[in-house]
């Protein structure tokens, strides 16, 4: 069964975080856009212990602030207020101070949870945005005025056309596969070990990036006296930590890292991640622009990945709603807009990508 096409100025694939704010900040400038989003955002639960964690940079949080999204997310936000690097096996250390830098913070650290269940029920007030979700996308054809994606949603298939396409689909890009952008891969042989912890000491706003022979070790600050880990290790050590008891795990974890912050009490659930730096080799094509982890996905060494994401979406944003205030929303899609947004971000993407896998 079809029902009648949806006609939109920007279609957007992944409601994520980088789909969805983008979707949120075109809604602003009053922007036709169609969210598709393969899993169903009523879901979103209440943030638990075990929540995946974002470091926001300062200008990520004026992003943020400019879209009208922060006020409501300073509560669940942790301000970094200073930053401790140090090497394993070295005596030297390095501290980043917010009161040096002269900001009242270096960045702040939100669950990524708390991020979706904010940004969501704001777009269903807006009467410029439609959410299709859950939906998937079944199809895509690329002409030369327009976007036409077929969608199946409740067992029930429909087109959507618009004038622009953006993939913000995540590092996998369904979207980018199908337009056959290649995308180039860097594997680092390495797995993150993801997991929240409560610890004895209280944090006070503290940092701490320890690099290791196996990869770096964060330990970033959260409310309540938690803090989120994020420790790198080789395949075999990442499986083999992730299968131990919790006393035993707490016990490597607090061998590694130190006392620093006083003893580790208590671990929640482990997830492990592979890790690879993939590049698209082109962020714009025919009516369609990639952002976030479509158009790359780094390592998390720097904590880069969301905040090179909001970068994008500021720009984008900035460009379709320059052109709809000029009158030019009836095409979003052109190739002159495409070529300025290319021009615009390719260099900044290129600098942290080359950063990050430096740091590697």
């Amino acid at each position: 069964m079809n029902r009648d096409a949806l006609r939109c100025d920007v279609l957007i694939v992944g409601g994520g975080l980088a789909g969805s704010t983008l979707a949120h900040a075109l809604a602003q400038a009053s922007i036709r856009t169609v969210l598709l989003e393969e899993r169903d955002p009523g879901c979103l639960a209440q943030p638990s212990f075990d929540d995946r964690v974002t470091a926001l940079a300062n200008g990520s949080q004026r992003i943020l602030q400019g879209l009208g999204i922060w006020p409501e997310l300073a509560a669940s936000a942790e301000p970094i207020e200073s930053i401790h690097i140090s090497e394993r096996g070295y005596f030297g250390t390095t501290r980043i101070l917010a009161e040096e830098e002269g900001v009242p913070a270096l960045g702040y650290t939100i669950q990524n949870r708390v991020l979706g269940r904010t940004i969501w029920p704001k777009l269903l007030a807006f009467d410029s945005v439609a959410c299709q979700a859950p939906a998937t996308l079944d199809s895509l054809t690329i002409e030369e005025d327009e976007v036409t994606a077929t969608i199946m949603s409740d067992g029930c298939t429909r087109d959507v056309r618009a004038k622009l396409l953006v993939a913000a689909d995540g590092a996998r890009s369904q979207v980018r596969q199908a337009l056959g952008i290649v995308a180039l891969e860097d594997a680092y042989d390495q797995k993150a070990v993801i997991v929240n912890c409560e610890i004895e000491v209280a944090h006070a706003g503290r940092a701490f990036e320890r690099f290791t022979p196996t990869g770096p070790l964060a330990f970033l600050p959260l409310r309540n006296s938690r803090v989120a880990v994020v420790w790198t290790l080789n395949p075999a050590e990442a499986d083999r930590v992730i299968g131990l008891k919790d006393v035993e795990f707490l016990d490597e974890l607090q061998a590694a890292f130190g006392y620093r912050l006083g003893r580790i009490e208590r671990a929640g659930s482990r997830a492990a991640f592979p890790l690879t730096r993939v590049r698209s080799t082109a962020v714009t094509a025919r009516r369609t622009v990639l952002v976030g982890n479509a158009a790359v996905s780094l390592h998390p060494v720097a904590g880069q990945g969301f905040n090179l994401a909001l970068r994008d979406i500021a720009a984008l944003a900035e460009m379709l709603t320059d052109a709809h205030r000029g009158g030019k929303a009836t095409d979003m899609g052109n190739s002159h807009l495409l070529d300025g947004y290319e021009a615009w971000r390719v260099r900044d993407q290129r600098r942290v990508a080359t950063f990050t896998h430096g740091l590697v």
